[in-house]
């Protein structure tokens, strides 16, 4: 490899290595594209990020999500939902109440209980990300994989792997700057909308956090979350009573739920209605979701029976679809005979059961057999809810109500937790837990407003309280908690009082913006980062009592420094101060000149105790220098001149950068000449091949081509001596001409000419 080659690789290395060597810095803000695609889930969301709080829009597709915008607080969960129509808002503090509309809050659900796994670095979109790999439980396959930038602080892809679809959600469109912060506040003037859709207050707040969470929607007397799987099948065109069942079903189904509170979430999915003798004929028509009465009701009145009764494929895509949810969801199965394609399906549902699931199943047996009724009431069992026989129209309008009715049903608030620090109401993140830890069966939120609440079945349970306003995010667990039936039992969860670590960083007595992070001095574990303030403001943690390691890292120099801060003692209660203090660094400039005229020469700048790389650039051809911000010391400078073929390269050793002060260094080039090589043979002129070497060791330097046409191939080249090999590869001799001492004097154009006429 030529030295001109080496150096142009090495300018190409340094550019595609370069985000490798910087350090993590993070990106606060940003807004992106959240883009969605995959069968039936295609769309696209607008992502504004600011610190710690997110605002997410759909602009098009997922027909059964608002395109308003609502505001996320990702260190808590809580979500408020934005009617600019109305001019109203609603505060929502489960984040898994959101899934369905809040994709970065489903796609993870889904991932619940997954195992991870690391992979590779990988680049996505431009940024650098750190891989995780997720399976389930139990399984080879991949499940899921997401890649995450350190960077943004935010996952920029993720896909899930199947058997027929592989979606993905990804951030395309990404621009990192200052995003408006009133884009992350409630507008004045809007007023807070409880659970049930009506105004709570006319108050104007002026932030996210004024006013205590709103009722969860246990407690809002819905009708909970329905999922009704209707049967399609060819069977449904039977006569009851002068009337088709599919007839009678879609007038009952219609009544039914025009009759649904306007605050349910409800789905359908149906079988049979698109192919004959197909198995595989099930579909979600309507997601679960916010009701849409008028979709529902057309989209059952186009159902038209055909196919077979896959009722376990059915329930199976049905559990797929809310397995990322944690309240208790009611599947309805309307069918009028039993499984014609697979396995019982009884067993299906108890393994179902056994899962993290969260589900009942009511069956309505629609004029069946004493056979079909023995299957479809073993289902109902094995789902923990009813089964009910419907043997004429009467009997399946009752039932379909009584089912409807069913689900609504809740057990009343039972159980109460309170949360404490220092005597004090606070807001904490609470789950209940089956006894021993096992399963999770509730979760919700307890502020100073209100204590969380909770309706339970009567029962032995785990409380897990999680103060999240703490870095460490420490835990509450009361064991082994008593649901009596018929009284509230009350518990409270006291948590240890923080302390407040503020950091600040300065230079030449200045305030200095700097990375922070604070990791436990114990183990070294890392905790919470962020940045100090240009204006002084310090960056502060809330952390529990105990010894932390502080560093802070300055970005404006290239040596990126750091200083470490050890044994950092933080008090309950006390907020302890440390201040990092770096060394003022200069400025080193770098110009290039050639014939007295400014150069486009590529820099590299070494610390000259150990040859060690610091930074690469470029010097403009409008004489701009090249400039590079350095901690004080010595330092070695190669300047390289791409424009000749010999890429000659300046060294300059021992240059001193001192504090607050700028050293300039320039590099002088000789000039070089320019080298034509023509080929005739016949007297005319002659596509020949040309290979430029130095004289005096027969080094090659470059080669190329002459023309049929008569003009001549350029070689820029240093002064000196050269030799030129000229090659006839028309012919299968391959004639040579060697040219022997061509010279080429600086600035001047010479021109050989090589006559391959053979004698």
């Amino acid at each position: 490899m030529t030295r001109g080659k080496y150096f142009g690789w090495l300018a190409v290395l340094a550019i595609m290595t370069l985000p490798c060597l910087v350090s993590r810095v993070w990106a606060a803000q940003f807004s992106a594209e959240l883009v969605i695609n995959g069968p039936g889930q295609s769309g696209v969301f607008e992502l504004q990020i600011r610190d710690d709080l997110y605002r997410l829009r759909k602009v098009k597709g997922f027909p059964m999500v608002p395109p308003f915008p609502f505001i996320v607080d990702r260190s808590t969960g809580l979500t408020w939902g934005l009617n600019p129509q109305l001019r109203q808002y609603m505060e929502i503090s489960d984040p898994a109440k959101t899934a369905l509309m809040n994709p970065l809050v489903g796609w993870v659900l889904t991932r619940r209980g997954y195992s991870e796994q690391p992979g590779s670095a990988e680049t996505v979109n431009g940024y650098q990300c750190r891989t995780t790999i997720y399976r389930e439980q139990g399984k080879s396959e991949i499940a899921a994989k997401v890649w995450f930038s350190d960077h943004l602080n935010h996952l920029v892809r993720e896909e899930r792997f199947g058997r027929n679809e592989n979606p993905v959600m990804e951030l395309k469109q990404i621009k990192e700057g200052p995003q408006a912060p009133d884009l992350f506040k409630i507008p004045p003037g809007y007023s807070k909308m409880e659970a049930s859709g009506t105004s709570a207050s006319k108050a104007k707040p002026s932030s996210l956090n004024p006013a205590p969470a709103s009722p969860s929607k246990d407690e809002s007397g819905t009708s909970g979350d329905i999922v009704f799987i209707l049967d399609a099948s060819g069977s449904m065109w039977g006569k009851l009573e002068g009337q088709s069942k599919i007839a009678i079903a879609k007038k009952v189904m219609s009544e039914l739920i025009r009759d649904l509170p306007d605050d349910s979430n409800v789905g359908l999915v149906a079988y049979g209605h698109r192919r004959r003798g197909d198995c595989n004929d099930v579909e979600e028509l309507v997601p679960l979701g916010p009701i849409d009465k008028k979709r529902l009701i057309s989209t059952v009145q186009a159902l038209s029976p055909k196919g077979k009764t896959p009722i376990s494929r059915s329930i199976r895509l049905t559990a797929e679809r809310l397995k990322h949810l944690e309240d208790q969801v009611t599947i309805i199965l309307v069918s009028d005979g039993k499984e014609t394609c697979d396995e019982d399906p009884c067993a299906l549902v108890k393994s179902l059961k056994e899962t993290s699931i969260n589900f009942v199943m009511h069956v309505i047996g629609f004029n069946v057999t004493k056979d079909e009724l023995a299957q479809l009431r073993c289902l109902a069992e094995a789902g923990g809810g009813v089964y009910y026989t419907a043997k004429s129209a009467k009997d399946f309008q009752v039932a379909a109500k009584e089912v409807v009715k069913k689900a609504s049903e809740k057990p009343p608030v039972r159980l109460k937790v309170t949360c404490l620090k220092d005597e004090n109401k606070i807001k904490a993140y609470v789950q209940i837990l089956t006894q021993g830890g096992k399963k999770r069966v509730a979760e919700g939120w307890s502020d100073p407003e209100r204590p969380a609440l909770f309706r339970l079945p009567p029962g032995t349970y785990d409380v897990r309280a999680q103060d999240q306003s703490v870095i460490e995010q420490p835990t509450v667990e009361l064991k082994n908690v008593e649901v009596v039936e018929g009284r509230i039992t009350e518990v409270i969860a006291n948590f240890a009082a923080e302390g407040i670590l503020q950091v600040k960083a300065v230079k030449n007595d200045a305030p200095l913006k700097a990375y922070v992070r604070i990791h436990r001095q114990q183990d070294d574990k890392y905790m919470k980062d962020g940045w100090t303030g240009a204006d002084g403001k310090p960056a502060q943690y809330k952390l529990l009592p105990g010894l932390y390691k502080v560093k802070v890292q300055d970005p404006s120099v290239i040596q990126r420094p750091v200083v470490v801060i050890e044994n950092v003692e933080v008090k309950a209660g006390q907020t302890v101060e440390r201040t990092a203090g770096f060394d003022q660094g200069g400025v080193l400039q770098v110009k290039a000149v050639k014939n007295d005229a400014p150069l486009k020469a590529y820099v590299r700048i070494y610390r000259q105790q150990d040859d060690k790389y610091m930074k690469d650039g470029w010097t403009g051809a409008d004489g701009k220098p090249a400039q590079y911000k350095l901690l004080p010391g010595l330092y070695k400078v190669r300047v390289q001149d791409p424009s000749v073929i010999q890429s000659p390269v300046v060294v300059i050793e021992n240059v001193e950068v001192k504090a607050g002060q700028t050293a300039e260094r320039v590099a002088g080039f000789v000039e070089g000449g320019v080298l034509q090589v023509k080929a005739v043979k016949n007297d005319a002129p002659l596509k020949a091949y040309v290979r430029i070497h130095r004289q005096q060791d027969d080094k090659y330097l470059k080669d190329g081509w002459t023309s049929e046409g008569g003009k001549p191939p350029e070689y820029k080249l240093l002064p000196g001596l050269y030799k030129v090999r000229v090659q006839d590869r028309s012919n299968k001799e391959r004639p040579e001409v060697v040219l022997e001492n061509v010279e080429v004097r600086s600035g001047q154009t010479s021109s050989v000419k090589a006559d391959l006429t053979k004698p």
